[in-house]
C-alpha cells in the first residue's frame, strides 16, 4: 500500500460534561443558529448528537481507540450504550458530594498519558510503532485546564493533539501552549455547531399536567383545512420570543401546548406573551392561555411528551420537534391527562401534586390537578442522588432524608432514633466514657465508638482515630 493511502488515525477523547454544559451556554447565549434567550443563561433543550460529532472531528481520518467521560446522571444506562455502539469505550462515575466530577478529570488524564507514553515506548524499537505514532492524533474535547498536564505529557511524546471546546470554555493555557508547540492545535466546536447539535423542543416531564398559568395553546384556524400544526413552524417562531418554553403534542386533537416555565406568575406576563405570540403567528394559528382552552371543552386530552433520558437512535438523535418525529406506539405510562371536565368547587391555587392518568380515569367527580412543570435541572439532581449512595454515610444529618441511598443498616438506625437523641453528625466519632469504665448499657445502640476501632474521623471519613488524630 502506496504512504499516500494510509490514513492518519484519530483517538477521541470526550469530556461530555464539559462539552453538554458548554454547549447549553453557547445555545442560550445567541449566534447566528439561535436567538438569544433572555430568560435563561442555559438552554436545556440543546443536545449533542455524539455520533455526528466524531464523524465531523475525524473529518475522513480513521476513528479508532474512542473514549467517553461522563457522571451519573442520566441515571439510564442505555444513553451510554448507545455510545458503545459508536466505538467508544464509556467511564461513568457518580459526581462527589459537592457535586464535582473530579474522577473524570483523572481517569481522563491517566488515560490520555498511557495511550500517549504505550505509543512512545513501542516507536523506539519497532519502525512499524513509529510510523503508527506518526500518523497518530489525539483528539481531546474539553476545555478544561485541569487536562493541561496531561496533553503536555501527549505533545512530549511526539503526538500531535488536536484541542477541541466551546470559544467559551477554552481555558486560555492551551491557546498559549499552541503558540510555543506546532503539535498542538486549538479549534472551536462553536463552528460546527449547527452539525453536531439539534434542539429537542418536546417536555421531558414523566406524568402530570401543564402549569396552567405559564402555558398556552396553539389551534389551528377554524377557517384552515390542514390538519394540524406543524411542530416545526410552532417552535422556530415562538423562538423569535427569546423565552425559554417546551412543547407538548394533544394525541387526540390538534392542540399544541407550550409552556413557558422561566415566566414568573406575575399579572399580565402571560398576558405579553399571548399578544406577542399571536402577532408572530397571525393568521396562520389561534392563539389562546391554557384556561381558556380548557373550559371550552368538556373531553380530556391526553398530553405527548419526550424523555429525557431517552437514548439516542440508529441515526443518532432523539426524537425531537426540530429532528425526527416520535413513533406512534407508546406505553400508556408515557400518556399523561392533562385536561378534563373541570370541577366547579375546585380553584387553582398554585402548583399542586402530580395527578397520574390512572387517577384522571377513576375519577368519577371530574375533579382535576395543576402541577408545575419539573424544571430539568432539579429532575437530574433527584434522579443523581436516588442512583448513589449518600455521601455521609451513617453521619448523615438528614436521617436518611437526603435523597441518596442508604444501607440497611443505616436505614434501621435512624429509624430508630425516634426522638432525636442522637446526632448522627458525631455517630461514633467520639469514644463512649462509660464502657471506658463501668460499662455501657446500650450497648451496640450506644451513639459513642466503644473501641478505636469503631472511631469514625469527621475530616476523611476514616475509622480507627479520633478527628483531631487525623493526619490528612
Amino acid at each position: 500500500m502506496m504512504d499516500s493511502e494510509i490514513k492518519e488515525e484519530c483517538l477521541l477523547f470526550v469530556d461530555d460534561s464539559n462539552v453538554w454544559i458548554e454547549a447549553q451556554k453557547f445555545a442560550a447565549s445567541g449566534n447566528s443558529y439561535m436567538p438569544k434567550l433572555n430568560d435563561d443563561d442555559h438552554d436545556p433543550r440543546l443536545r449533542i448528537n455524539i455520533g455526528k460529532l466524531a464523524e465531523t472531528l475525524c473529518n475522513g481520518r480513521t476513528q479508532v481507540d474512542s473514549y467517553l467521560y461522563g457522571s451519573r446522571p442520566p441515571p439510564n444506562d442505555s444513553v451510554w450504550d448507545q455510545y458503545n455502539k459508536r466505538g467508544f469505550k464509556t467511564k461513568i462515575y457518580n459526581r462527589g458530594s459537592n457535586g464535582k466530577e473530579k474522577e473524570v478529570d483523572n481517569s481522563m488524564a491517566v488515560d490520555l498519558t498511557e495511550n500517549a507514553v504505550e505509543l512512545r515506548a513501542d516507536a523506539k524499537h519497532d519502525p512499524v510503532a513509529k510510523e503508527k505514532k506518526d500518523r497518530t492524533i489525539f483528539i481531546v474535547i474539553t476545555g478544561d485546564r485541569d487536562l493541561l498536564p496531561a496533553v503536555r505529557t501527549v505533545l512530549r511524546s511526539g503526538i500531535r493533539v488536536e484541542q477541541w471546546g466551546w470559544r467559551s470554555g477554552m481555558a486560555q493555557e492551551y491557546l498559549a501552549e499552541r503558540n510555543d508547540n506546532a503539535l498542538l492545535s486549538v479549534k472551536f466546536l462553536d463552528n460546527i455547531f449547527s452539525q453536531v447539535s439539534f434542539t429537542n423542543f418536546r417536555s421531558t416531564r414523566q406524568r402530570g399536567s401543564v402549569d396552567p398559568p405559564v402555558t398556552i395553546v396553539l389551534q389551528q384556524p377554524e377557517s384552515s383545512v390542514a390538519e394540524a400544526l406543524d411542530e416545526d413552524f410552532v417552535a422556530k417562531t415562538l423562538l423569535r420570543l427569546g423565552r425559554l418554553f417546551f412543547l407538548s403534542n394533544h394525541k387526540t386533537e390538534t392542540d399544541i401546548f407550550a409552556e413557558f416555565p422561566k415566566v414568573k406568575e406575575k399579572v399580565g406576563d402571560m398576558e405579553k406573551i399571548i399578544l406577542q405570540a399571536r402577532k408572530l403567528f397571525g393568521k396562520k394559528a389561534t392563539v389562546i392561555s391554557w384556561p381558556e382552552s380548557r373550559f371550552s371543552k368538556d373531553k380530556s386530552c391526553i398530553l405527548e411528551t419526550s424523555n429525557m433520558f431517552s437514548p439516542l437512535g440508529d441515526d443518532g438523535t432523539q426524537s425531537s420537534s426540530c429532528s425526527t418525529t416520535s413513533g406512534d406506539q407508546e406505553s400508556d405510562d408515557d400518556n399523561i391527562d392533562v385536561c378534563g371536565p373541570p370541577s366547579p368547587e375546585t380553584k387553582h391555587t398554585g402548583a399542586q401534586e402530580i395527578q397520574s392518568r390512572s387517577q384522571h380515569l377513576d375519577d368519577d367527580s371530574g375533579s382535576w390537578g395543576a402541577v408545575s412543570r419539573s424544571q430539568p435541572a432539579k429532575v437530574h439532581a433527584n434522579a443523581q442522588r436516588r442512583s448513589q449512595q449518600c455521601p455521609h454515610g451513617q453521619h448523615c444529618r438528614a436521617q436518611g432524608d437526603c435523597g441518596f441511598k442508604h444501607t440497611y443498616k443505616e436505614s434501621n438506625r435512624f429509624r430508630e432514633n425516634v426522638n432525636g437523641n442522637i446526632n448522627f453528625g458525631k455517630y461514633k466519632t467520639k469514644l463512649c466514657t462509660y464502657h471506658l469504665g463501668s460499662g455501657c448499657h446500650k450497648g451496640k445502640n450506644c451513639a459513642f465508638a466503644h473501641s478505636k476501632e469503631e472511631l469514625c474521623c469527621r475530616s476523611c471519613r476514616g475509622k480507627g482515630h479520633l478527628t483531631e488524630e487525623c493526619r490528612i
